[in-house]
């Protein structure tokens, strides 16, 4: 399974009628099928995945959103990791980790040497979770900093070749690049376009493979797509329409405040999820009619559906039905039996939704082109997950709901129940007859086709594949099941396309003489460092600024010398976490700029003494003796006189450029532990001096890191 993380059906469509993905076209729609299918909602990365390896709703698993608050947990424990979420945070990188085990399967569970590559749902056995992690946190960072997806996505298709040719039978991988792209230009872009081709040149190379492996009439190939996008050209401020109301909301990445009353969190930035507290609790959910009672949440209401761009809002009615609010009417959803009960007061917010009564599928059948498709079934199984809004806000094509810290500006976003957003390709190598589909009807049917029967249920079902009779054992010589045509196929190995992962490096590329391999390792350990630093700084960011200053202002003045010894200590320690970014947060609440830096200085001070100790102590093991035989004739350090080392000590450590290694080598040549605390105290004064004034003095500038 090849995930082409935000393609649209209608643009795949178009590439393939112009002859544009001739691979695709060749080695998977003319052999199986090509549909539209619907996606989720919200209809964003990350919830959007979790139909392809779990074969439910992401309401069912109870990960709401591309970001959610835990009203529960909130109201239990005040410092959980599981109060909210962002995917954008480091804990954004094990989804799996937040959704509810009791219903969801794995995709991945039932298959041999599974693999998982930058596939965002980690629930991979065969694959240590940190190894997926890391490999997924390096590939996204440095992508991110280069603006060069395609060098991500290149890697996923050289990890997928790797996995079938080592024997795995069912491969997940996930192309960003035309989703980045998208956001980054536009979802027409040409590079946008150059992803969609990059992705069917992939196809290619995997279904030679595939050949080679004599396993290509046995392998399914799926290429699939979690969202579609739409152009965006104005970003709707809901936080300050929210604020405006007597609000305080919790919103990315301001989320360390004990006291917020409300909550605003978006997804794929078309969407977004409003939260409101009951009280000193948060509760259980509002409804639509306990909402429009109270004054502040109904004027709010008010003025964001008259804000331009703002679709309509949906919220929860009594009784598990759902409702949809527009400027001059509603529509009512009431739960059935086996379906619906559908009614409008006024204009109908959804345009051309029918009423009357239905069942679930003929509803999803009427709407699936509809302008909203499927709107009604998505807003109730999203309102199942207990870490659901109180109000979801979706927007119009050409808006998106996210105004603050959106770096870089989104041109393109997703997430509503619009049908740019909601319909999304299919295009699978076996005959589906099935005109509409859900993505999450793609694991039971998988399954049914490997002979395999889910052993949780699912919120999709089980599609007509022309050939098989997916309901029993195969009868028909023509048309064996997958399953057996894989067991009595010795020379299988593998099927299946979509993931996240590095490339590893062979042991053979690094087998140099001893002199010039201790230099690559330093050299290697370094450049490892910085990016470190570089990723820490970047992407865990919003949770280092807010932890930060949560502790600040919930502790106040006299316990911040404290808190930031302890903090800089523990992030100069081999750690190497961005600890100006606390020089920052401080002076931003106006903390006196020497007294920062003198208690900093100490901290980190203290923090980088564990890293020389480390050199100073264990350069005498046998272990390292072993692995680093040249270790005590470091270029950095060996032959360098006393005076030269501390000078190089001093002017590296009050660079912002990490010097770790450098720390470990000066005490790998036993350089006097008092000389090397003195240097890095005042090393690390003048750091935090130029930062502090420099952020008083030159604040704009500084903002764009923040």
């Amino acid at each position: 399974m090849v995930v082409a993380d935000g393609a649209r059906a209608d643009l795949a469509r178009q590439l393939l009628d112009e002859g544009k993905l001739p691979q695709i076209k060749q080695h998977v729609v003319d052999r199986g099928c090509y549909r539209t299918a619907l996606t989720v909602f919200p209809s964003t990365t990350g919830p959007a995945h979790i139909p392809f390896v779990c074969g439910i709703h992401p309401g069912t698993a109870n990960v709401p959103g591309y970001r959610w608050l835990c009203r529960e947990t909130h109201d239990r424990k005040r410092r959980s990791i599981y109060r909210h979420r962002s995917l954008n945070s480091p804990r954004g990188l094990m989804v799996g980790r937040d959704m509810d085990r009791q219903k969801s399967l794995s995709l991945f569970e039932y298959f041999d040497k599974p693999s998982s590559v930058l596939e965002l749902i980690d629930y991979c056995p065969n694959q240590p979770l940190f190894k997926i992690i890391v490999r997924r946190l390096l590939r996204i960072v440095q992508a991110h900093k280069s603006d060069n997806w395609s060098r991500v996505d290149n890697m996923v298709e050289r990890q997928i070749i790797k996995r079938l040719k080592a024997g795995s039978k069912c491969v997940i991988g996930s192309f960003f690049g035309i989703d980045e792209y998208s956001h980054l230009y536009d979802p027409f872009d040409k590079r946008t376009i150059g992803a969609y081709q990059n992705i069917d040149r992939a196809i290619g190379n995997i279904a030679g493979v595939l050949r080679d492996l004599e396993v290509y009439d046995e392998t399914i190939i799926a290429v699939v797509s979690d969202h579609g996008l739409s152009s965006t050209k104005v970003h709707i401020p809901v936080v300050d329409i929210v604020k405006q109301h007597g609000f305080d909301p919790y919103y990315y990445p301001r989320l360390y405040c004990r006291k917020r009353d409300s909550a605003v969190m978006e997804s794929g930035n078309s969407m977004a999820a409003l939260y409101f507290k009951r009280g000193d609790k948060w509760g259980s959910h509002w409804s639509y009619d306990e909402m429009a009672a109270e004054p502040r949440i109904s004027r709010l209401m008010a003025t964001l559906l008259n804000t331009e761009g703002v679709s309509f809002l949906g919220a929860r009615a009594d009784k598990d039905g759902v409702v949809f609010i527009g400027p001059s009417g509603m529509l009512r959803a009431a739960s059935t039996a086996d379906g619906w009960d559908i009614s409008v007061e006024g204009v109908n917010p959804l345009i051309d939704h029918p009423t009357g009564r239905f069942t679930r599928e003929e509803l999803m059948q009427r709407t699936f082109n509809d302008t909203y498709p499927d709107a009604v079934n998505q807003l109730a199984l999203l309102c199942t997950s207990p870490r659901s809004g109180d109000l979801a806000i979706s927007s119009e094509p050409g808006y998106d709901l996210r105004w603050q810290h959106e770096d870089p500006e989104h041109h393109g976003s997703h997430g509503s129940l619009h049908k740019e957003h909601m319909h999304v390709p299919l295009m699978v190598s076996v005959p589906i007859e099935d005109e509409f589909v859900y993505n999450y009807d793609l694991v039971p049917t998988f399954l049914a086709l490997c002979g395999k029967t889910p052993e949780k249920p699912t919120d999709g079902r089980v599609l007509s594949v022309k050939g098989y009779d997916l309901r029993g054992p195969q009868t028909s010589p023509s048309a064996p099941s997958l399953e057996s045509a894989v067991s009595n196929n010795p020379g299988h190995t593998g099927g299946g396309v979509v993931s996240n992962d590095a490339t590893d490096t062979s042991p053979d590329e690094l087998c140099l003489p001893d002199k010039k391999k201790s230099n690559l390792i330093s050299l290697l350990i370094t450049i490892a460092i910085i990016l470190m630093g570089i990723i820490v700084t970047a992407i865990f960011k919003e949770d280092i600024l807010s932890f930060g200053e949560h502790l600040m202002v919930t502790y106040g003045e006299t316990w911040v010398d404290v808190i930031l010894f302890l903090l800089t200590a523990v992030s100069s320690s081999p750690l190497a976490l961005p600890i100006w970014a606390y020089a920052l947060v401080g002076i931003a609440l106006g903390y006196n700029v020497l007294r920062l830096a003198a208690v900093m200085a100490v901290g980190s001070a203290t923090g980088s003494l564990v890293t020389f100790l480390l050199g100073k102590y264990f350069s005498k093991s046998d272990w390292v003796k072993k692995r680093f035989p040249n270790i005590h004739e470091h270029p950095w350090a060996h032959g360098k006189s006393r005076k030269y080392v501390t000078w190089i000590l001093f002017l590296g450590t009050a660079s912002p450029i990490p010097c770790d290694v450098f720390y470990v080598a000066c005490g790998a040549k036993q350089y006097p532990t008092w000389l090397f605390w003195i240097t890095m105290v005042l090393a690390r004064f003048v750091r935090y001096l130029y930062l502090g004034y420099g952020f008083l003095y030159f604040r704009d500038f500084f903002d764009m890191f923040l």
